[in-house]
């Protein structure tokens, strides 16, 4: 589960992404606005990611 926006690059630019949708995340651009971008479009550092482990049971 993720549990804070990270850091990614989109078309050589990086951003901060905010939310992950269906097919789109939401990212916070240069000036400040909130943009879509598509999944596919964005490069993301896995080991980089804030994921916390659901517990079992």
């Amino acid at each position: 589960m993720l549990i804070d926006g990270f850091d990614a690059t989109l078309a050589g630019i990086k951003v901060h992404v905010t939310a992950v949708l269906e097919r789109t995340c939401v990212y916070v651009d240069r000036t400040g606005d909130r943009r879509l971008a598509s999944k596919k479009d964005l490069w993301v550092e896995a080991d980089k990611l804030p994921i916390r482990r659901r517990g079992t049971g």
